[in-house]
């Protein structure tokens, strides 16, 4: 069986055996298992066995030839219409061939009003109601559920897959309606109207109805990820069970391994490597399901310690990481390097080799290690403490003593041009640290408690530091392999005012890493005068309580704020479906209306946008409207964007009608680490 099939029956489980003191009075029927995709409704069969052909679906809504579309799905691929026969009456579905032994089978039909969904909107358990789509008047919709609603609080409400701020709707539970107010205007024509009330408020069903919903799952299938708007599954594994691997090898080199588990549709796989503070440094895309060895210098990291972990994700907000491990990086193998707790040690004397043992400066040691330190030149004697621990050494023996205890010494203290050194190890260890050799880059790595080292989305964010300086310490900027921002500067030639619009869904993690390691050396080679400006978006339909569907900063010409501005994006997030670029990139248009300066944008996505012409009800502007909006606001616009398909096809009409230049998206990367 597969995993998607052993989840459903967990949720199926949970959803019979869970919370049965809150569903009291309401039917067992309510097992059935139906989630949200854009706007479908997703139910899945059971796995073929290579021999039948007619499969029973029970959908969670009572749907008929006329009330939806019915879609066909195996595999994830969808299955032309004149291969299968539905017979509505029966929910069954009949296909011309049978499926491949554990295939996976699902149908997918579209939204009508009344049909009903569980989803976890705003990390809350609600259900999803449809109510009747707009005509540009009305502004009093019924809510025709089959639950009883007790209470008006924890609703909201989306409109076109915007959601609608509270202020500007009411909800009535005692005769079920919802008003658009007067502060709004009211939805347009065919405008998508969906509805979502919390579990908590259902105190029974309504029979009248008709057949019952699926209840939204509680417990652990409720909980799998409480930002995504959208029941997909994710099924990687994360810590210890993460599949794949990191591989040091002594020539510098590592060996990146994931297996298929990583490898989906809509599944991405990055190395992410974070300082010895914890910051992410380098983010790369990895090829799933093969390994891969890469080089160590490559990477372009100053010498130190750092944390490497593999991590995938999906355009869901799914994710899943392994266990970061402690990787030393020596630029200059010749020179030994000590590390403690992950810090690059700098002493005036260098560590040396003496004897086959790593020496160190004694005071230096000792104090980096929290222990205070005494000298007697009389008798050439060093006495250290630390937390009920007293060490004493004599320069020239090889007898030291922890708490009065004699230890012999791998080699005993030394002068050394005038320094006493002792040995790393011998120290390390007696005031309680774990001690390892690092041949590959000559270091000594000590540790007394190993860090817990946070793999989250959130944990990837960088905060903006006071006054919007970064900390001193961050790897020195690395040549950028693609000179696409460096080619927008050079026709840059008056000082402008500059909109970067990235798309941060989950696939773009690699892509917006460019972008921050490169806008420095954009910012600085732009003419003087210039202003920049910052506007993430996400898909419209996606909701997620810690990434909003747009993040927007104000302009500055400070290059470390705009840095640190881009620091605190994280690719997270985003359905598999098309992105709402023309909602970002209006939003730019209007930042850019009171500019004097010349105006640009700079436009970043692999996706395609929503277009109002082609896809109603999925997004407010047309590619028509947002190009006379950038003409007559004289605004340039440049793409990084893809150079075949959808994407391109949309894109490409933005920006040759803007005197603009779209660049493949493809050469935005950092690294060739190859």
């Amino acid at each position: 069986m597969t995993s998607r099939k052993m989840i459903s029956l967990l949720i199926v489980f949970v959803l019979l055996f869970g919370g049965l003191d809150f569903r009291a009075g309401i039917s067992s029927a309510n097992d059935r298992l139906d989630f949200r995709e854009g706007d479908y409704l997703v139910n899945i069969l059971q796995d073929g066995d290579g021999k039948e052909r007619v499969f029973k679906f029970t959908p969670g809504n009572r749907i008929t030839a006329t009330n939806t579309k019915l879609r066909l799905f195996i595999n994830s691929r969808e299955i032309e219409s004149k291969e299968y026969t539905v017979d509505y009456e029966n929910y069954t579905i009949t296909m011309r061939n049978a499926p491949d032994i554990g295939a996976e089978i699902s149908v997918k039909y579209s939204i009508s009003p009344t049909f009903e969904w569980g989803e976890a909107e705003s990390g809350i358990d609600k259900i999803g109601n449809a109510l009747s789509e707009g005509d540009g008047s009305t502004r009093v919709f019924k809510v025709t559920s089959r639950y009883t609603i007790n209470s008006s609080k924890n609703v909201s409400l989306y409109i076109d897959g915007s959601k609608v701020r509270p202020s500007e709707f009411t909800f009535n539970h005692e005769n079920n309606t919802v008003t658009i107010l007067e502060k709004r205007r009211a939805p347009g024509p065919k405008s998508k109207i969906y509805f979502y009330f919390p579990r908590t408020s259902i105190s029974g069903t309504q029979p009248s109805h008709g057949e019952p919903a699926a209840i939204p799952p509680s417990g652990p299938a409720a909980n799998r990820s409480p930002n995504t708007a959208v029941g997909t599954e994710f099924q990687v594994p994360g810590g210890a069970s993460f599949p794949g691997t990191i591989q040091l090898n002594p020539d510098h080199t590592f060996t990146v391994n994931t297996t298929a588990a990583t490898s989906r549709p809509a599944y991405f796989s990055y190395l992410m490597v974070k300082n010895a503070k914890g910051k992410l440094v380098r983010q790369v895309r990895v090829n799933p399901n093969s390994p891969s060895t890469y080089s160590l210098s490559k990477l372009g990291l100053p010498s130190g310690g750092y944390y490497f972990y593999l991590k995938t994700i999906n355009q869901s907000g799914g994710l899943a990481a392994s266990i970061p491990q402690f990787v030393p990086i020596n630029n200059e193998p010749q020179n030994i390097q000590v590390l403690i707790g992950g810090q690059l040690q700098a002493y005036a004397q260098a560590p040396v080799n003496w004897n086959g043992s790593a020496f160190v400066p004694l005071r230096a040691i000792f104090e980096s290690l929290g222990a205070t330190v005494e000298w007697d030149s009389s008798t050439q004697t060093v006495t250290a403490t630390r937390e009920g621990k007293t060490i004493v050494l004599t320069i020239g023996s090889n007898i030291a003593y922890v708490n009065g205890v004699p230890v012999t010494l791998s080699a005993p203290a030394q002068l050394i041009h005038g320094i006493t050194m002792v040995p790393v190890r011998f120290v390390s260890e007696a005031l309680g640290g774990v001690v390892e050799w690092n041949e590959a880059s000559k270091s000594v790595v000590v540790f007394q408690n190993k860090p817990v080292i946070p793999t989250s989305a959130e944990s990837e964010k960088t905060p903006i530091e006071q006054g919007g300086q970064e900390p001193s310490s961050e790897p020195s900027e690395p040549s950028a392999s693609s000179p696409i921002l460096q080619n927008i500067s050079k026709g840059i030639t008056n000082s402008s005012d500059i909109v970067f619009v990235i798309d941060v869904t989950g696939s773009m993690g690699e892509v917006i890493d460019y972008v921050k390691e490169t806008v420095r050396s954009f910012v600085d080679s732009v003419p003087s005068g210039s202003n920049f400006a910052i506007v993430g978006y996400r898909d419209i339909n996606y909701v997620d309580i810690y990434n909003p569907d747009f993040e927007v900063f104000d302009f500055t010409n400070n290059k470390d704020l705009l840095k640190a501005q881009l620091d605190s994006l994280v690719a997270s997030g985003g359905e598999d479906v098309e992105e709402s670029g023309l909602e970002a990139i209006d939003k730019a248009v209007q930042k850019l209306s009171g500019s004097k300066n010349s105006k640009r944008i700079i436009f970043i996505t692999d996706a395609p946008v929503h277009d109002k012409g082609t896809s109603p009800g999925m997004a407010g502007f047309s590619l028509e409207e947002i190009n006379a909006k950038l003409q007559t606001n004289q605004v340039t616009l440049d793409a990084i964007a893809p150079q075949s398909g959808l994407a391109h096809e949309q894109i490409i009409k933005l920006v040759q009608s803007n005197h603009g230049t779209l660049y493949d998206i493809n050469d935005a990367t950092l690294l060739q680490l190859h």
